[in-house]
């Protein structure tokens, strides 16, 4: 009987140790400690079946301190996850990754909402996945400068301008294929708008963002090497 009820204690003893590393000085840690003494007390005393039924309650607030532990650790885990989202997000609001990167910016705000409404429903694990999904997002986003939202048709040589050669041009949509959203963007503009491969030079032609890029100014040729944009 002795060496049963030494075992059940020394159990109880080992759990609540594990607390006193984590989190310790919870109320079912202390409680845990509390009936651990008693249980101990009773024993000394004789009182066998009270040292046992103390000892039961010991480590019962000994697995309840656990719990409590993992979810205190998991809640602190979802703040710094959320805490970090929201920051990226801060930072991508800045360079107006909402026009830029519409589609992105949206997934985060989505991820964003649904990790804070799982905070506060107390399911820390799914919000810290919300928060990390959110923040994922968001992993592309960069401060690049403006690619032009204006493009003035050339007066060339060689290889005259047109929807296609312009769509591939790195700094447009790098995708001569993309030439229809040039076609429907400036379709009312063009001389003949049932025909996409009559432009002008002098025509200056708008760009739409393809992906919520940020585009701004206007592309102009002035007989260099490189674009220069002009605002």
């Amino acid at each position: 009987m002795k060496k049963t009820i030494l075992a059940f204690l020394a159990i109880a003893l080992a759990v609540t140790a594990v607390n006193a590393q984590n989190l310790a000085q919870n109320s079912f840690y202390l409680k845990s400690v509390e009936l651990e003494t008693a249980a101990r007390n009773a024993f000394d005393e004789g009182e066998y079946d009270l040292a046992v039924e103390l000892a039961a309650e010991a480590q019962k607030n000994a697995r309840l301190s656990d719990e409590y532990v993992a979810k205190m650790l998991s809640k602190r885990a979802a703040e710094n996850a959320i805490a970090s989202a929201q920051a990226r997000y801060d930072w991508a609001k800045s360079l107006n990754a909402d026009v830029r990167f519409a589609v992105e910016y949206t997934g985060a705000t989505t991820e964003l909402v649904a990790a804070k409404a799982a905070y506060e429903a107390e399911d820390y694990d799914a919000a810290a996945v919300h928060a990390f999904a959110a923040e994922a997002f968001l992993a592309d986003i960069n401060p690049e400068g403006a690619l032009p939202a204006y493009f003035l048709v050339r007066s060339l040589a060689l290889n005259t301008d047109c929807l296609w050669r312009i769509a591939a041009l790195p700094f447009i949509y790098n995708d001569p294929f993309q030439w229809p959203v040039l076609y429907r963007a400036n379709k009312k503009n063009l001389p003949d708008p049932n025909n996409p491969h009559l432009i002008l030079p002098g025509m200056v032609l708008t760009i739409p963002p393809l992906k919520g890029e940020l585009r701004d100014g206007t592309w102009t040729d002035d007989g260099t090497e490189f674009p220069v944009f002009q605002y």
